[in-house]
């Protein structure tokens, strides 16, 4: 627990010394961001003047004395509105004061500094400079920037000068107060004192961590230096504490052991006992909050072998069903279709002989029930006895195509609109056979759907270039989700016109043809049948392509 104690020591310091390193450049790059930001807007506003029409005439006129007291209040009203300088002055460039503001720098208590000599100005052109005035009560700020004739922009005139509080631009280092102790300074690039405080002594500073900032406008750096034994106090608390507490988790440590044995112990107990209801026949039983990760694999797997053999159980089930129906049918249709072809001859001969209107439509009526009795025999003997097939590769573009034209009456009649977003994509299936399964799915929606307002759409996409997905879906009423399960039982039918056939030949085409269907629907708002093509149906493999004639089942 001691070396565990000592290893978590040594982490955290090292993790707090660099979180705080980073943290403190990030702290000082920013005081000289916003320290040479304000540098620069005093610039933007010193440059902005020194472009004013009446800046330049102020020049021109100064011989002459002209208008002098008028520019001295502008002067004045641009220095109040932008709140920046303290005192603005114009004076040429062999350093004759032109005019200044808030009043002449005779009087005033800031006393505007100049270069030693007068003429170095013009002998030695520059367009803009900077300086520190410590001389006077306050310390200022000093900018000049050139100004030039109007109607010659290469011919200097003059220099207009600003004045600035130097605290206003030492604020944000003299705010900074993150530990009573550390030292705080700013230097110019010449390596002149701007400003310092708190200097430590040699001994102290040679314990001490600096981090600078340049700020490249005013040429200066930001300083700062902080004791080490400051960023390392709360390392040093916490090692103390950890010693103190190492026997403490040492104590707990073993009494927790116990308890995470028993909790480590009873999941497994849970997924035993679960995997023998499972075993009686209880093919619901899932499991459920178990806790601990590996637990939690073993009971999600297991989940999912359960899902799994529920739904083979289930399939299982309803081949069984399937397969006695399709008994049942094929001697019910053989045994119904003779009589009900006498029954439709007779009602047609009666329709021909009778004088009598009533007589007539009767049997024209009994001939119209009859035709609907031969349509569900044929499904009957369809779903009973299919038609040996063979697969080949197809476009099923062209199938949902073909599907289209054929009910295109239907649709027409309805008023329905369909929208075919297919892409061309190869599949090895049953032509006549997918033919059907599109037609009975377009089929249920048309009538699913209302007159003039229906949109059916068939869609195409491929998931990870090993499985396509065909999508028929439409805006009609829906499913109720109590009955989307048994939508694909035989004699199962949403419509008065249905014989509940449809989707159970479908089922039936899918399976022939290595296809699996998902439904989704709601009430009011549609339906939506979802083909997955994949691996054999998918047809991509060379053996596939290369395969002709191949009898299903």
């Amino acid at each position: 627990m001691v070396v565990v104690s000592y290893f978590a020591v040594v982490s955290y310091s090292r993790s707090i010394n660099l979180l705080t390193d980073n943290y403190l450049t990030q702290l000082v790059q920013r005081i000289a961001e916003q320290t040479d930001d304000l540098g620069v807007s005093y610039y933007n506003h010193l440059n902005l003047i020194s472009k004013y029409p009446f800046i330049q005439l102020s020049f021109l006129r100064y011989p002459l004395g002209g208008q002098l007291p008028t520019n001295q209040e502008k002067l004045e009203h641009f220095r109040k509105n932008s709140s920046s300088f303290d005192q603005l002055t114009l004076f040429t460039n062999y350093g004759e004061i032109v005019t200044a503001t808030p009043q002449e720098p005779n009087n005033t208590k800031h006393q505007f500094v100049m270069p030693k000599n007068g003429g170095w100005l013009a002998d030695n052109y520059t367009d803009y400079f900077q300086t520190v005035n410590f001389s006077g009560e306050y310390p200022m700020f000093l900018m000049y920037k050139a100004v030039y004739d109007y109607r010659d922009f290469r011919r200097l005139v003059g220099y207009v000068s600003a004045e600035i509080d130097l605290t206003k631009l030492l604020s944000f280092t003299q705010q900074l107060d993150i530990e009573y102790g550390i030292s705080k300074s700013i230097i110019t690039d010449q390596g002149d004192v701007i400003y310092r405080e708190n200097t430590l002594g040699e001994t102290m500073g040679q314990h001490a961590k600096e981090f600078s900032a340049n700020l490249p406008f005013l040429k200066w750096n930001v300083n700062i230096a902080i004791p080490r034994h400051l960023l390392l106090s709360d390392v040093n608390r916490l090692s103390l504490q950890l010693v103190g507490f190492a026997a403490l988790v040492a104590l707990i440590a073993a009494t927790t052991s116990l308890l995470i044995s028993n909790i480590v112990i009873k999941p497994v107990k849970d997924i035993i006992n679960g995997i023998k209801e499972f075993a009686t026949g209880n093919l619901a039983y899932r499991f459920r909050n178990i806790r601990g990760n590996e637990t939690q694999r073993v009971a999600e797997a297991f989940n999912m072998m359960a899902d799994d053999l529920q739904k083979r159980q289930e399939e299982l089930v309803q081949s069984d069903k399937l397969a006695s129906l399709g008994l049942l049918s094929a001697g019910f249709a053989h045994e119904v279709r003779n009589p009900l072809a006498g029954i439709k001859t007779a009602s047609q001969v009666l329709a021909k002989r009778s004088s009598s209107t009533e007589t007539k439509n009767l049997a024209v009526g009994i001939s119209k029930e009859v035709d609907r009795l031969n349509k569900i025999v044929g499904d009957l003997l369809h779903f009973s006895r299919p038609k040996p097939t063979e697969k080949r590769v197809c476009d099923i573009y062209d199938l949902v195509d073909q599907s289209v034209t054929i009910l295109a009456f239907e649709v027409s009649k309805k008023g329905v609109k369909i929208i075919n977003d297919m892409q061309s994509h190869q599949v090895f299936i049953v032509p006549g056979q997918l033919i059907q399964i599109f037609i009975n799915l377009t089929m249920n929606a048309l009538n699913a759907v209302d007159e003039k307002n229906g949109v059916i759409r068939f869609t195409s996409r491929m998931i990870e270039d090993d499985e396509l997905v065909v999508s028929v879906s439409d805006n009609g009423h829906g499913i109720p989700q109590e009955k989307v399960g048994r939508i694909f039982d035989p004699f199962f039918s949403l419509s008065r016109q249905g014989t509940g056939l449809g989707l159970t030949v479908v089922q039936l085409l899918l399976g022939q043809n290595d296809l699996h269907v998902n439904v989704k629907s709601n009430e009011n708002k549609g339906t939506t049948f979802t083909l997955h093509f994949k691996g054999k149906s998918l047809g991509q493999s060379s053996e596939n392509l290369n395969t002709r004639g191949i009898q299903n089942g």
